[in-house]
């Protein structure tokens, strides 16, 4: 099952997925610092390649990985952002080209999953776009500081629900957030909580 980790950084998750099983595991980082790093330090294992590469370039052929992984990298990639409701221009154009990759590299039925401590309300629009022709959930995980797991699947539609989040990603400056439609369901009645 051939995996890519797109921006893996110095992180130590290539190995433990390799001594879960997964030994065809390809790691790209944009440093090649610390790409050297990382292969110099892990060259004992036979099943993990290294390479200089951009996500939003990849030089693989379409429908190369049955998983790809990323943890943090878009985070990075939307560091200067300010306001998490009204993502730049630029921040969008930069997840759409790295999206638009992970969807032509990843196998029919293949997954991409992201791990990343954005919250469903301002990751899922991206994620939810047609184009990308998959599917998306979240799991959350963490107690006081949470971070989410997204998985979305290859050849599976949207939903209803998040096909209308992918939408509320173009609607024009100013207009209204369908805030009704990016909140999670809560199994609890804040009112009777707070009181009023």
């Amino acid at each position: 099952m051939p995996c890519l980790f797109a921006g893996c950084g110095n992180s130590a998750l290539s190995h433990d997925l390799y001594q879960l099983g997964y030994t065809d595991i390809t790691s790209i980082d944009y440093s090649a610092v610390c790409i050297t790093s990382m292969r110099d330090y892990y060259g004992h294992c036979p099943g993990l390649q290294w390479a200089v590469m951009d996500a939003q370039a990849l030089a693989f052929r379409d429908k190369s990985f049955d998983v790809v992984l990323e943890k943090g990298t878009l985070d990075s990639m939307m560091v200067e952002e300010t306001d998490p409701w009204h993502v730049s221009q630029e921040a969008k154009t930069v997840l759409e080209r790295v999206l638009t990759e992970v969807s032509r590299v990843l196998k029919p039925r293949g997954r991409f999953v992201s791990i990343t401590f954005a919250q469903p309300h301002f990751r899922t629009p991206h994620y939810a776009q047609p184009a990308y022709g998959w599917s998306t959930r979240h799991v959350t995980y963490g107690s006081g500081f949470h971070y989410f797991v997204y998985v979305m699947k290859k050849g599976e539609a949207l939903s209803p629900s998040d096909l209308a989040l992918g939408q509320s990603l173009h609607l024009p400056p100013g207009a209204p957030t369908p805030v009704s439609q990016l909140q999670d369901a809560e199994g609890e009645d804040f009112l009777s909580a707070i009181e009023l």
